[in-house]
């Protein structure tokens, strides 16, 4: 045991005094996804108060009392600049040198279609000069303050109609008959929330422990490649290799070692992670918040102990993988370059799993991902959520037979030379130069 935990002490130190582990790892993520959350508020901040702070202008050529109500309305609910020209060429002309954001324009015939019951046409222009966000919602924000008026005046429209029709109606009534109202059924309860909301906080939640996890795994194969390249680079694997210690040990501390650094980075990835989040899209205000509290949705201690034990085996199987084909290499470049070939398959199972149930996926398509270990992985997470433990436990039978086959194969690499002596062949697809016989 003590030779184990030193072998487990050296491999941590080792991994932390590299300065790219240390800061690329560990306090790069810390750094730099808060600051760019911080970046992302300050700009979409700066864009909100462009846009608040911003008027935009009105150029009309009807000038009948039907468009006045528009106009008028325009003018005391909002910061219009009237422009005053003698054709719609010359507004544009005096609409592009202001610092309006948008031209609402209302064209001749708007009052005589109203007034024959036809649908009235406004024209918004952007006012585009730089091509920045602000200038592309502008004419969302004027248009939304028309729709705001029509909605309005189609209200008097209805309640002009039905006083001449002597009909006890309300407006709202008739502009919109239908109430719709939504509710869930979860496990035999219904919940008075609509699906789309339960839905949304599964999703936000669910997502974050896939992650996190394939985060995890994507740092312990860094890890793990990059000790076992450095042994090999500083020619230090012979000597360890000739300590009075077992393979198996030695294997075992690299793999402890590689878990622990990983975790930290996780961890730090995660903190780093919210924090861009929350910064990120806190322009958009409060969510909906949805209590889920007796609805059996939500993870159970038990489904964190499940999980625990997902993430363990997951990482373990990731480490030896990683630390098996790390051995075929010379330096730390070249190991990095092959066990990148891992992360392909962690990262496809999780973008689709984050957007779409295995079950919706063609059937060729759920068995190919349902080969791949990781997937596993990600299905279990999400299965914690809704106390479906028949799935935990199923991914960890495959994950752990994955592993365990992992391992001995690690292993049987480890109790042999190979470590030492094996090299992945450099290919060439252009043919070799014949040699010249003199």
């Amino acid at each position: 045991m003590g030779s184990f935990s030193s072998l487990v002490s050296k491999e941590i130190k080792e991994l932390i005094r590299d300065p790219k582990i240390l800061f690329g790892v560990v306090l790069l993520p810390l750094l730099l996804y808060p600051l760019m959350g911080q970046g992302i508020q300050i700009s979409q901040e700066s864009v909100q108060q462009a846009i608040q702070g911003a008027s935009f202008s009105l150029y009309t050529d009807d000038h009948e009392e039907i468009a006045a109500i528009l106009i008028q309305y325009l003018l005391e609910n909002h910061d219009v600049v009237n422009i005053q020209a003698s054709n719609l060429e010359s507004a544009l002309k005096k609409f592009q040198e202001s610092n309006s954001i948008a031209l609402v324009y209302v064209p001749n015939g708007y009052s005589q279609n109203i007034t024959y019951g036809l649908k009235g046409s406004v024209k918004i222009y952007g006012n585009l000069k730089n091509f920045n966000l602000a200038e592309a919602q502008s004419s969302q924000i004027a248009g939304s303050v028309v729709a705001n008026f029509g909605y309005y005046y189609s209200l008097t429209i209805i309640q002009h109609l039905l006083q001449v029709a002597e009909a006890d109606y309300n407006p709202s009534f008739i502009k919109e008959p239908l109430k719709i109202s939504f509710a869930s059924v979860i496990k035999g309860n219904v919940i008075e929330i609509s699906p789309s909301q339960i839905t949304n906080v599964i999703m936000n939640q669910s997502i974050m422990l896939p992650m996190m996890i394939m985060m995890m795994v994507i740092f312990a194969i860094q890890m793990a490649s990059t000790s076992i390249a450095l042994e090999k680079e500083q020619k230090t694997l012979e000597t360890l290799m000739t300590l009075p210690v077992s393979r198996l040990t030695i294997l075992g501390g690299k793999l402890a070692g590689s878990i622990v650094i990983a975790i930290a980075g996780s961890i730090s990835y995660m903190i780093g992670f919210s924090y861009y989040t929350s910064s990120a899209l806190s322009f958009a205000g409060e969510t909906t918040s949805v209590v889920l509290t007796g609805t059996g949705i939500g993870i159970q201690p038990i489904g964190y102990l499940f999980l625990g034990i997902v993430m363990f085996i997951t990482l373990v199987s990731a480490l030896a993988l990683a630390i098996s084909l790390a051995v075929f290499t010379d330096n730390v470049r070249s190991a990095q370059s092959l066990t990148g070939i891992l992360v392909v398959p962690l990262i496809v199972p999780a973008l689709i799993l984050m957007f779409a149930d295995i079950e919706m996926l063609p059937t060729t398509v759920q068995w190919i991902l349902l080969v791949i270990p990781y997937t596993h992985s990600m299905l279990a997470t999400k299965a914690a959520f809704l106390g479906n433990y028949w799935i935990i436990l199923r991914s960890i039978a495959y994950i752990s037979v994955f592993t365990f086959v992992v391992l001995w194969i690690a292993a049987r690499i480890f109790s042999t030379e190979r470590i030492i002596t094996s090299r992945f062949t450099n290919f060439s697809f252009r043919k070799k130069p014949k040699e010249n016989n003199y």
